[in-house]
């Protein structure tokens, strides 16, 4: 009775054995030459090249593929802050400030996955943004948009629709109390989606 251990070693005896007649076999075979000797070059790199331009792509196609592969980049690699500063001012446009959106964006990217309360996390990324707010007014602003059990988005979207579609300075503070608790709450959450 044969083991399967003895099975697999003819096996590989019986490979390797193969193996070496073929090197013995392209070694002492006068008819390939090798490829780089002057009478097969011309016809190799002839050869070559046909095969390089099937596959040679125009500017537009080069271009595209560029333009996707610094878009898959930036999203694994980029710094998260930046990505979520261009999202949040394309979503409140100029309801904040720049300052504002830096500041709101970098503490979402820092507090996020500290695993603090929500609410906690949002006074937190509001706090440099609305210096003149008591903590205990922030956390009661902020109550309605961190313990949403249902209808999250719609509480949201309701808080950014209750604030005027005017520059930032030309908000009341309690505007901009509420857009920038609400900018927090959607940096949060955008931040993360994308881990």
């Amino acid at each position: 009775m044969i083991s399967h251990k003895d099975s697999s070693s003819k096996q590989h005896l019986s490979a390797e054995t193969q193996a070496q007649q073929e090197i013995l076999q392209s070694v002492l075979s006068p008819q390939r030459l090798y490829p780089w000797t002057p009478a097969e070059a011309d016809e190799y790199f002839a050869e070559a090249s046909a095969a390089g331009d099937e596959l040679a792509l125009s500017d537009e196609e080069a271009q595209q593929g560029w333009q996707a592969l610094s878009a898959k980049l930036d999203t694994l690699w980029g710094d998260a802050s930046s990505s979520i500063q261009g999202a949040l001012a394309q979503r409140f446009a100029r309801r904040l400030s720049q300052v504002a959106i830096a500041q709101i964006t970098a503490k979402a990217a820092q507090v996020a996955s500290t695993g603090r309360p929500l609410a906690a996390q949002l006074i937190a990324c509001v706090r440099d943004t609305l210096t003149g707010w008591e903590e205990a007014d922030l956390q009661v602003m902020a109550r309605p948009l961190a313990h949403a059990m249902r209808g999250q988005e719609e509480i949201l979207e309701a808080t950014i629709s209750s604030v005027r579609d005017i520059e930032w300075d030309a908000l009341s503070p309690m505007e901009q109390a509420r857009i920038s608790l609400a900018a927090a709450r959607w940096s949060i959450d955008y931040v993360n989606d994308q881990a």
